[in-house]
């Protein structure tokens, strides 16, 4: 029990963690290229193909929605908005999990035999697909 509660807490921290780092980084107007303030190296694939990776944008979608501005958000990256609001929903869902005291396996069996982590990955796909096509 005490080691689901500090999965949960640890999952719960590095969401606030990612949504408080996205407040705190300018969005690149480029649309892309923000992890860069957090000292990343430049997008291999995108310097060896020229294209988009599939996490393009990502962390600009990120830095807009940490603003509310929903708009150049989902221009940077369709997928990372639907991220965005689900790491939102996720911190307080992982406290009443964490409350409720449901096992961390159980929370892992249903993500892993639901629809969830097909539509997630899926979704992942058709974000990368919309940045290839339009950015």
């Amino acid at each position: 029990m005490k080691r689901d509660v500090a999965v949960y807490a640890g999952l719960a921290c590095g969401c606030l963690a990612t949504l408080t780092m996205a407040r705190l980084v300018e969005p690149n107007p480029a649309g892309y290229g923000t992890h860069r303030q957090l000292g990343l190296p430049p997008c291999l694939f995108r310097t060896i193909t020229g294209l988009p990776c599939p996490s393009c944008g990502l962390t600009t979608c990120f830095a807009h929605a940490a603003r509310w501005d929903w708009d150049r958000a989902l221009a940077a990256q369709p997928f990372g908005v639907l991220l965005f609001v689900g790491f939102g929903i996720a911190i307080p869902l992982l406290g009443w999990l964490s409350w409720r005291g449901v096992p961390i396996e159980k929370t892992a069996d249903w993500v892993t035999r639901t629809p969830v982590l097909g539509t997630f990955l899926l979704c992942y796909l058709a974000g990368w697909s919309w940045k290839l096509y339009f950015g």
